[in-house]
């Protein structure tokens, strides 16, 4: 660290994925039409992250799972390279919609292009690697993690990097003695919900007071609230760059890039709003953007109460009951819309209490859970 530090800006996208309204663009690796009025913010900065939240392979055959296959070909990288993307996480729930190939290829595509990657590896030591870029004087780090689905990197098979709270703070805590400034990109929490769980702000708090000085939580396709705890800054919900638009959800085609500016004596954390249309994403006009920090102070504010944040808790995971239920128990999509049109009527009627209570517990309890998380891990492979 003997170079004299020049001011530095790093930009950090949210989660990007082509969908049917952008694959032409992705297609033809036309970028100007994807990030429109965003790419002077990109172009003037000068480290430039994202989150890529799909595979690239060509005829990718997807996995057994539950939920959307994400995928798209080879040459989708053209967009990410021509925007002059420095680095790409790959920390997320779909890395692996492709199966090992799928990452390994990801990754490979990656390297051709020139474009770092972090958060996934060929096996789980791969994937927890940091990623340190020096620039300007600086050492900045990087590090991403996911929530398990079907993700996982294992001892001997590529995928993702899962948080290990018995093993990852300690990382964190001799990587920070490296750099000058280090980044978290974690992909998890309820997706939707603008606020922190409970268990999620325990995660990211922990990962500042382990020494990480920006943690920005994706993956909630929903802008949610900031927080300022130590040293550092935590974003729950950076909310969506580019993943298609959606008529009816006003959220879902919002989201922030986070600008982070370095000088020697401070560091300066700002967001750009941006929403998306017309198959691209474009910076909000000065209208919605205070209408936007008008919400995220307001969620803000309210956060600060520990009272508030268990009870929006409470109602939200209440709401989603009628939803979450049929999925626990196995129910098919059928049963599971008919349940959720008539408020978990059919749940109530079909399981016992007894039954409810039994499920619960083998949840619930570390011992219990360690068993049926391997059972089921077992039929997965």
């Amino acid at each position: 660290m003997n170079d004299k530090k020049k001011n530095i800006n790093i930009l950090i996208c949210g989660d990007i994925c082509p969908t049917e309204d952008t694959s032409q663009y992705f297609d033809k690796g036309n970028y100007k039409n994807i990030f429109n009025d965003v790419l002077p913010f990109m172009d003037s900065s000068d480290i430039l992250i994202g989150n890529l939240e799909f595979p690239l392979i060509n005829n990718g055959k997807g996995i057994s799972k539950t939920g959307p296959i994400l995928k798209g070909d080879n040459h989708f990288i053209d967009v990410f390279k021509k925007s002059k993307f420095t680095a790409l996480s790959l920390a997320n729930n779909h890395i692996k919609d492709c199966g090992e190939e799928g990452v390994l290829n990801t990754i490979k595509v990656c390297q051709k292009a020139g474009i770092k990657t972090f958060g996934a590896g060929n096996t789980l030591k791969e994937a927890k690697q940091p990623l340190i870029i020096n620039k300007k004087g600086w050492k900045i780090g990087f590090l991403s993690f996911a929530e398990h689905e079907f993700n996982a990197a294992n001892e001997n098979s590529p995928g993702a990097n899962l948080l290990d709270p018995y093993e990852d703070f300690d990382t964190i805590r001799e990587l920070r003695k490296k750099v000058d400034y280090l980044i978290v990109l974690y992909h998890g929490g309820i997706e939707y919900y603008p606020f922190a769980s409970p268990l999620l702000q325990k995660k990211c708090r922990k990962l500042i007071a382990s020494g990480a000085d920006f943690v920005t939580c994706q993956h909630s396709h929903v802008v949610g609230t900031e927080e300022q705890y130590m040293h550092g800054k935590i974003l729950y919900g950076q909310g969506n760059t580019i993943f298609g638009y959606r008529s009816k959800s006003t959220t879902w085609n919002e989201g922030l890039l986070v600008s982070i500016n370095l000088t020697e004596d401070h560091n300066l954390v700002e967001h750009i709003p941006i929403k998306f249309k017309n198959g691209g994403a474009h910076l909000m006009n000065n209208v919605e953007q205070k209408n936007l920090f008008r919400t995220m102070k307001k969620r803000q504010k309210l956060s600060q109460s520990n009272e508030f944040l268990e009870r929006s808790w409470d109602l939200f995971c209440e709401s989603q009951k009628a939803l979450y239920l049929p999925l626990l128990l196995g129910e098919g999509r059928v049963l599971n819309k008919l349940n959720r049109m008539c408020h978990n009527k059919i749940i109530n009627y079909k399981y016992s209490k007894k039954n409810l209570m039994t499920t619960h517990n083998i949840i619930r309890c570390e011992s219990h859970n360690e068993v049926v998380m391997t059972i089921f891990y077992k039929r997965e492979e």
